[in-house]
């Protein structure tokens, strides 16, 4: 009788709430034998219980998972790393609601990648007994997200024999062809409205072609709200445009892709141009964990490298719905990209201003894109700015942690694949849409020319925002005093040749292997082995579960340490990496004694410590810029003598360079604190070549 009285007293208290129409989640103290729970029921779910007599709803779950030791795996480890472990917490924090919702007749959806339940349709009383289980966090509605709808106003049906597109040699694509990378053995990946598979630009990429004729869609496709759609089909169009740009290539004289060689998977996030949220939230595991075509039997190692996003919200304020499955896809080493949004499918003005970038792209750990011209190199007045409330968490830049866009892509008038027909294309579509699928192809050009990258977002980012071009833009922030970088444009508009060129430099030639252990038998997970050839390159690597670890290094002679926190550390040096060899060398870490150790830390000292590592590197670089400032004069003199004594030319050079100081003495003083001195130099001194070889001024 007390277990009646109580769900009698709790559901009083829901329709009260509903009467009195709560506008802020209302914390409902569940009443149970068990450790007393506060679950917040949003007051959208109330409005409709009131409304139609019955709700659909979200519930959120507290328990999460740590990946953050997928970080240290190679690509199939970490992979079922992340589903294995999501899955496990999964299953234990929802099993016992899972068995109330069957046993009450309700028919849910689980899933793993986000730890919550979607009740299709409930009753006042089922919603009412969830709130006695303590494990439940919330209760939260149905979500509403819109594709990016590009401008397709100026569309025209183009299918005559085009060659390579403008937007693509304009950000020298096709110099990246030239060098024998095109994205070949990298996997691309888009959550859109579908892919017409069969077009021409895109059916020997898919990686559902048995190249004999038929196809398996297993693992390559998927439609989380209709599991009878069983082969990759596209009945808007949007699809079929944003993944021509990524991979589109008909063999011939339609080049339309900017990484030709990669294949491509997809999944119908938004099918037919309806973005739900169950197809969103299944697209995500999905990505993480690829399945058959009915959902069933994921299998990690088929998951792309990176996806595209081109779907969103017009919020304003940051909102985490989607954050657990950017989580997921950054420990499965699956790079995220999200198209900034359109101002016109948010009733913006044009340009839009400040604020205006949308969920998720919003979330300050995904590349987010803005638009540039077709081939001229500005801002496209359509792209929504930044800053975002969500701090970047994964890759931050000190001082520039809130930064949207991340960088521009030519997003005005682009053409590309439509589903028309298997020879249809398409041109003058206008949209960050357009945008972002040059990133997502550029992720796979600069992995292949780099490999030792592959699931490395930080620096791939880095990579991106540091060869691309700058684009200076007063967008009237105070964040942005010199107008670069800026909240319209970010770090400015993609270079293939110089990202792919900055990227290849940085991989492998040889490879080092090994184990570590405490004895010679007993393993040590999470050993760093840094690796140091005393000309400025260093690179760390972290021992697997059973002690072994491998890694390309460039040719040369190295000493190596070996450490782990509670183990001794063992260096050892004259280790040489040689060209397609294989280096072995093996650690044994002894185990240190333990003991108590007491006292009081102080926030000054340590404060004191890094001000001082800080200051030698900014002391360092700043030594430097008098002799950068004159080579750059100098080449300055060379190209335009006859300007050269014009203070606005030396003006000109000193704007162009700054930024890249600035940025480049954050990033080596505040993340980079392993670095030697040496190692400053190199990075330094390998910007610079980068902004004599673009100097502008004339």
């Amino acid at each position: 009788m007390k277990k009646r009285s109580t769900s009698k007293v709790l559901a009083l208290f829901l329709m009260v709430a509903l009467l009195l129409g709560i506008a802020s989640p209302i914390s409902v103290l569940a009443l149970s034998s068990e450790p007393q729970n506060s679950v917040q029921v949003d007051p959208e779910v109330m409005q409709e219980m009131e409304t139609k007599g019955s709700a659909s709803y979200w519930i959120d779950f507290d328990a999460k998972a740590d990946l953050s030791a997928a970080n240290s795996m190679d690509w199939s480890k970490r992979g079922w790393y992340v589903y294995e472990t999501l899955s496990k917490t999964a299953n234990a924090s929802q099993a016992r609601v899972a068995a109330y919702l069957t046993n009450s007749k309700v028919e849910y959806q689980a899933y793993w990648i986000k730890n919550t339940i979607l009740v299709k349709s409930s009753n006042l009383t089922t919603l009412n007994g969830l709130l006695g289980f303590s494990e439940i966090k919330a209760i939260s509605p149905r979500q509403t997200y819109i594709l990016y709808e590009p401008d397709r106003s100026a569309a025209v049906i183009d299918n005559g024999l085009n060659s390579i597109e403008p937007n693509l040699t304009h950000i020298n694509a096709d110099d990246v062809w030239a060098m024998g990378i095109d994205g070949s053995g990298l996997v691309v990946a888009n959550i859109d409205t579908g892919v017409r598979f069969s077009h021409q630009a895109l059916v020997e990429q898919y990686r559902g072609n048995n190249g004999d004729g038929t196809f398996d869609h297993n693992y390559n496709w998927f439609n989380p709200d209709d599991l009878t759609d069983d082969a990759p089909r596209d009945g808007n169009g949007h699809g079929t445009h944003t993944m021509g740009t990524m991979v589109g290539d008909d063999g011939g004289s339609n080049q339309v892709g900017i990484a030709p060689g990669a294949q491509w998977m997809a999944c119908a996030g938004c099918p037919d141009g309806s973005c739900t949220d169950t197809a969103l939230l299944g697209c995500g595991q999905f990505i993480a964990a690829p399945t058959d075509l009915a959902g069933d039997n994921a299998d990690p190692d088929m998951r792309p490298n990176a996806v595209n996003n081109s779907w969103g919200d017009c919020g304003q304020t940051y909102d985490d719905w989607y954050a657990d499955v950017i989580s997921a896809w950054h420990a499965g080493g699956i790079y995220p990209i999200f198209s900034n949004g359109n101002s016109s499918n948010c009733g913006y003005s044009s340009p839009p201003g400040l604020n205006t970038v949308g969920n998720p792209a919003r979330s300050g750990d995904v590349t987010g894109v803005g638009s540039s011209g077709e081939q001229n190199g500005q801002y496209a007045t359509h792209s929504n700015w930044g800053p975002t409330d969500n701090a970047d968490t994964v890759n931050p830049t000190d001082g520039f942690i809130y930064m949207k866009p991340q960088v521009l892509a030519p997003g005005e008038s682009i053409r590309s694949s439509t589903p028309g027909s298997d020879t249809e294309y398409q041109d003058g579509w206008t949209g960050t849409s357009m945008s972002a699928p040059h990133v997502t192809g550029l992720v796979a050009l600069i992995w292949q020319a780099a490999p030792c990258l592959v699931g490395d977002y930080a620096t791939t980012e880095n990579i991106i925002e540091e060869s691309a071009v700058d684009i200076t833009y007063t967008d009237g922030s105070s964040d942005t005093p010199t107008d670069f970088p800026n909240y319209a444009t970010g770090w400015g508009e993609i270079d293939a040749l110089a990202a792919v060129t900055q990227a290849s430099g940085l991989c492998a030639m040889g490879t080092l292997e090994g184990t570590v252990t405490e004895d010679g038998t007993t393993p040590i997970e999470g050993a760093k082995i840094f690796a140091d050839n005393g000309e400025g390159y260093t690179k760390s690597v972290y021992s697997a579960a059973d002690g072994s670890y491998s890694t390309g290094l460039p040719e040369g002679t190295y000493t190596l340490t070996a450490s782990k926190y509670g183990f001794d550390t063992v260096s050892v040096s004259d280790i040489v990496i040689v060209e397609d060899q294989t280096t072995t060398q093996d650690f044994v870490l002894a185990p240190l004694g333990m003991t108590t150790v007491s006292g009081v830390v102080y926030d000054a000292g340590v404060e004191g410590l890094v001000a001082g590592r800080e200051s030698a590197h900014i002391n360092l670089i700043q030594s430097m810029e008098t002799q950068c400032y004159a080579e750059l004069f100098a080449a300055a003199k060379q190209l335009n003598p006859s300007a050269f004594g014009d203070s606005s030319m030396q003006s000109c050079i000193t704007q162009q360079l700054k930024p890249y100081v600035d940025k480049r003495i954050l990033i080596v003083t505040y993340f980079n604190e392993d670095y030697s001195e040496t190692a400053v130099i190199r990075i330094y001194e390998n910007g610079l070549k980068k902004k004599l070889a673009s100097l502008r001024c004339q």
